[in-house]
């Protein structure tokens, strides 16, 4: 009978609060009072559990980053932040949405001596409507360890268009029939 993955408990990271804290320059819209944090279905069957509830493998999760208040607001950083209780076990992904936007794609890692990390990276696919938004900084804190924090440069991803189909080889060395190998000749292909 196959048990499926099981690792011990106390090896999984107890993420205590997810801070995310973002540099706008500028704004022409209000800035939302939440983002959306989405903790991504794991394929090797690796737990994730959210405020002691167990998420399936299969599953899309989702916590809520509020807008946190921090006196007066002197530069252009804006802080969101949750305190929901998180258990996650190495290879969790996660991605971060502002609006309708994808923001953040991330994942948390082990190195070689053991030790908890976040790995981020910006995938905005467009510019933000009525902001923009320079830097990214994502702070984890988590039990009985350092927080982790991972800054990352927002800049708008550009798809490539066309150039998709694949380009044949312009020339190739072929043997010509009755020939030494030492000859050949090159045949254009298109």
């Amino acid at each position: 009978m196959c048990l499926g993955f099981q690792e011990n408990g106390n090896e999984r990271l107890k993420i205590k609060a997810f801070y995310l804290r973002l540099s706008v320059s500028s704004t022409r819209k209000p800035l939302p009072d939440s983002l959306t944090l989405y903790y991504l279905p794991r394929i090797n069957g690796s737990p994730l559990e959210i405020n002691g509830s167990n998420i399936l493998p299969d599953s899309t999760a989702f916590v809520t980053l509020h807008r946190v208040v921090l006196g007066e607001r002197t530069s252009g950083d804006v802080v969101f932040g949750s305190r929901e209780r998180v258990r996650a076990s190495e290879g969790v992904r996660f991605e971060v949405y502002l609006r309708d936007e994808k923001l953040l794609r991330g994942v948390f890692r082990r190195d070689e001596r053991d030790e908890w990390s976040v790995e981020c990276r910006c995938v905005l696919e467009r510019e933000v409507v009525g902001m923009e938004v320079k830097e990214a900084e994502v702070c984890v804190a988590a039990e009985g360890r350092e927080a982790m924090r991972e800054k990352v440069e927002v800049t708008v991803r550009r798809r490539r268009r066309g150039n998709y189909c694949f380009k044949g080889l312009e020339e190739i060395p072929e043997e010509r029939e009755g020939a030494s190998s030492k000859s050949l000749r090159h045949r254009r292909l298109l």
